[in-house]
């Protein structure tokens, strides 16, 4: 066969054969949305995206931040109330590679009523501190009664030092009256123009103030001129007879804790657990700031001194150590709209990172699906709820307290029933949500046992046939202490 006869066959087979495949290929539909035929992979119509619900996220390294809405899911077509809550925290495994220098004024009440024990007591716990701090640290001693008294100006600890300042607390001798903010202006000056440091007082008295400042909206002005400039001042209360609406107001607006001593042995303890905090400081200046959302108000801020500038709240936290945590509670509304993703706030945390030395931030954004379907709308988050009930818990506290102090002890009792109620039906609706957790749970079994015991310190049983009249039940020492338990019990919840 000749090529030429060859090449013309070749051909028509080519032509035959791409007929034959087009005219068994379908025709190609014009539905953008129509499956492809000949392959086993069918492409199916993913639809709208469905929205996220961010109701919560954790971020950080050194210091970190959770934040938590109180509802995930929030009804269409109304207007809605939920709760903010911020925590901020250190690892209990966090630690500086050299601990943070200290900068601490030790202020010791010398009136008339600390003579004895009392004072022995505070001057061997503060001896036990001085003793314990690193070289470097900065000590100031300031004892005060009618007027403050700095025995001992800001010192640079080293050895030879150290041993200076020990005998200046001998030299303590209790006379005369109180005034308390003679000695927090003293500590004041004592710790000013010291950059870098971690500022801290700790101010101990026993008795209420008879000179000076004497009320609590006073004191929390001057605490919060104190927290302002980086200083936070831990309070303590010994035996029974201060005031403690002052000296919790002085700690809530420094950023600092309160504690009440019943028996100044108890002192040493005291002083101990607070240098270790110190020693364990990781972070300080620390700062959130809550972003809201456009429409999103604020309709409280708990336990927490703020400000506010325009949709932004800021709050100061002051220092934090390995294992500490320190939360922010808001209630806010959320005006109705439409259905989907509705952003609630973007919150930030700024500190002074004393592990990498440097400025360290972390954020995260909340956001809450907005429905009509009753099906999808979420009741409140286990751990939201135990935070709200510890604010409930720490304001029935202080509520039960004044009715006591009044002699309306019946009506400080029912007012301690009357959370309890409230706070078992919050805890078995918080325990039916699947992220219910060990450490919500132990949240609300410490507010049980914190107004357990105040209504157990309230009761008075009535005295035996033909027994003198009782002293009312304020005026006892059982009575007395459970007011100051109960502060103290109200300033650690609200931490």
């Amino acid at each position: 066969m000749k090529v030429g006869t060859v090449g013309l066959l070749a051909a028509l087979g080519m032509t035959l054969t791409s007929v034959s495949v087009w005219s068994l290929t379908p025709e190609a539909s014009q539905d953008p949305q129509a499956p492809v035929v000949g392959s086993d992979l069918v492409i199916a119509d993913p639809g709208p995206a469905q929205p996220v619900i961010r109701a919560d996220f954790t971020a950080g390294s050194t210091v970190m931040v959770e934040g938590r809405l109180g509802n995930g899911v929030m009804q269409a077509g109304r207007d809605n109330e939920t709760y903010l809550m911020a925590r901020v925290f250190a690892d209990g495994n966090a630690r500086a590679s050299e601990a943070a220098p200290v900068n601490l004024a030790i202020v010791i009440d010398r009136s008339g009523s600390m003579k004895g024990k009392r004072m022995e007591n505070a001057i061997n716990a503060a001896k036990g501190t001085i003793a314990a701090l690193n070289r470097g640290d900065v000590v100031s001693v300031i004892a005060y009664d009618a007027e403050a008294e700095t025995l001992v100006q800001a010192t640079t600890i080293d050895e030879i030092s150290r041993q200076r300042v020990t005998e200046a607390l001998s030299n303590i001798r209790a006379v005369g009256d109180t005034c308390i903010s003679c000695a927090m202006d003293a500590a004041e000056r004592a710790l000013a123009n010291r950059d870098g440091m971690v500022n801290r007082v700790m101010l101990l008295t026993d008795g209420e103030p008879t000179r000076g400042m004497k009320d609590v909206s006073g004191f929390e002005r001057m605490s919060s001129r104190l927290r302002d400039k980086g200083i936070s001042v831990s309070t303590i209360g010994v035996d029974v007879d201060y005031n403690e609406r002052i000296l919790s107001a002085i700690a809530r607006e420094s950023n600092g804790r309160h504690y009440f001593v019943e028996n100044a042995d108890s002192l040493t303890k005291i002083f101990e657990e607070e240098r270790n905090a110190l020693k364990q400081t990781v972070a300080k200046d620390t700062e959130l700031v809550v972003d809201l959302a456009p429409g999103i108000r604020v309709e409280k801020v708990f336990d927490r001194a703020f400000r506010q500038e325009g949709n932004k709240l800021i709050v100061p936290m002051g220092t934090v150590s390995g294992g500490e945590e320190k939360t922010l509670l808001v209630r806010l509304s959320v005006p109705r709209g439409a259905e989907g993703e509705r952003a609630v706030a973007k919150i930030d945390l700024a500190y002074q990172d004393l592990v990498e030395r440097r400025r360290g931030s972390c954020n995260g954004e909340l956001a809450a699906l907005i429905s009509s379907d009753p099906a999808k709308l979420t009741p409140m988050d286990p751990f939201v709820a135990a935070r709200v009930g510890r604010s409930e818990t720490a304001q029935s506290l202080l509520d039960a307290n004044a009715l006591f102090a009044q002699g309306r002890v019946e009506e400080a009792q029912k007012r301690l029933t009357a959370q309890l109620e409230e706070l078992n039906r919050r805890r078995e609706e918080a325990s039916k949500q699947p992220n219910f957790a060990p450490k919500a749970d132990k949240d609300f079994d410490k507010q049980e046992a914190a107004l357990g015991a105040a209504n157990s310190g309230f009761a008075q049983p009535p005295p035996p046939p033909g027994a003198a009249p009782a002293k009312p039940a304020p005026e006892t020492r059982k009575g007395k202490a459970q007011t100051r338990s109960n502060a103290e019990a109200a300033a650690d919840l609200a931490f």
